[in-house]
């Protein structure tokens, strides 16, 4: 009758073996430490949403009843809503209710999105006085990186253009979910009118406003149709430059007497006094917040966007500036390397004890196991 051997005496007469499924999953952890996830901050999710409605002209009792109540009602009929932590704020024509889910729902995103359309539909139950209803849930999101461009001399409108072009490349990579854009600032033509000018003409302001719409504005361009196809009339917009809005006639009589807009007004192109804005480094500036997807290697990403953004600063213009504020993968990168110099400290310091009370050979075998068992798991 054969003697049942244990798992340690076949591990010790077979070591080859031993040893190359130990080496096997050494190579593979170390592969798996360079192309793992990771990120700064771990993936967690955040089950709340803000549902916000403008009703303007009301009160705060007028908001919770003609509002607040039918939209609590629809809310309520969704079984993931946890109706005991979701509340309600009325105020003078607006109205902010804090949605919480359950903890049972698992896939925020998919609720978000069934409700987002549930809502758009409710919409019109209520009353037409409503200016606005809308849902912001993306409360989880990080940005992995902050880049501005800035330049003392280029315009919002300058800057924009370059950054669309960044935004094209950074497009390309496919671990980046997300770009969003701050501290940009719109154009837009201003007209100041000259009161003693609109009083020496008689002319009104409504009737101003009045022709400028009318010249200015098409609300149907039509179509063509015939046997084979149907092709639609594109009508190109009215007002381009500051000279075309100046050009605009105003008053005309039979004899032929004519006044235009800039007979009586100034027009300028400029940009509106900002509520908020950005500067870095004392310059005019606009931000852009670069989002990593889930369950991608951030370190990887950090280098391919730092290829992209050395590329596109060497072409730029010298007034033009391209600086990185925050870059999450040089973290994640210093966190990695402090683990692997704390994970050999730990290795010299376990052969350094262990040598004091066992031979070496001993001691470098207690020590070797600490990076295997690491490495494996």
């Amino acid at each position: 009758m054969k003697e049942k051997r244990g798992i340690i005496e076949i591990a010790m007469r077979y070591r080859h073996i031993v040893f190359l499924i130990a080496s096997i999953l050494v190579v593979f952890g170390i592969y798996s430490l360079r192309v793992m996830p990771k990120q700064e901050f771990p993936v967690f999710t955040i089950r709340e949403g803000l549902v916000v409605a403008v009703y303007p002209g009301t009160t705060s009792t007028e908001v919770e009843e003609q509002l607040a109540r039918p939209l609590e009602n629809f809310i309520f009929t969704y079984k993931e809503v946890n109706k005991e932590k979701t509340v309600s704020q009325c105020t003078n024509g607006m109205l902010i209710i804090n949605v919480k889910l359950n903890d049972s729902v698992s896939d925020k995103d998919a609720f978000w999105s069934k409700f987002k359309h549930g809502l758009s539909q409710f919409k019109a139950q209520l009353s037409a006085g409503v200016a606005a209803l809308q849902v912001n849930d993306d409360f989880g999101e990080t940005s992995s990186f902050l880049i501005t461009l800035e330049s003392d001399g280029k315009t919002y409108r300058a800057l924009e253009d370059y950054l669309k072009e960044l935004e094209d490349r950074l497009r390309r990579i496919d671990a980046i979910s997300n770009l969003r854009r701050f501290g940009l600032m719109k154009e837009q033509i201003n007209v100041y009118v000259d009161q003693d000018k609109l009083s020496a003409y008689g002319i009104e302001i409504k009737s101003i406003a009045a022709r400028l719409f009318t010249q200015g504005f098409t609300a149907l361009s039509g179509s063509v149709e015939n046997s084979c196809n149907v092709a639609p009339i594109h009508v190109s917009q009215p007002y381009t430059r500051e000279k075309d809005i100046a050009e605009q006639i105003i008053y005309s009589d039979l004899q032929g007497n004519i006044i235009r807009l800039k007979d009586i007004a100034e027009i300028r192109r400029e940009y509106p006094k900002p509520d908020s804005y950005i500067r870095n480094n004392g310059k005019t500036s606009i931000l852009l917040s670069v989002e990593i997807r889930e369950g991608s290697n951030i370190m990887q990403a950090g280098n391919k966007v730092n290829e992209i953004l050395r590329a596109y600063s060497e072409e730029l213009p010298a007034d033009v500036h391209l600086y990185k504020i925050t870059d999450q993968s040089e973290v994640v990168a210093d966190s990695v390397h402090t683990f692997l110099k704390e994970l050999a400290i730990a290795i010299v310091a376990v052969m350094l004890v262990v040598m004091v009370l066992i031979p070496f050979r001993v001691a470098a075998v207690s020590a070797v196991t600490i990076p295997i068992t690491i490495a494996i798991s």
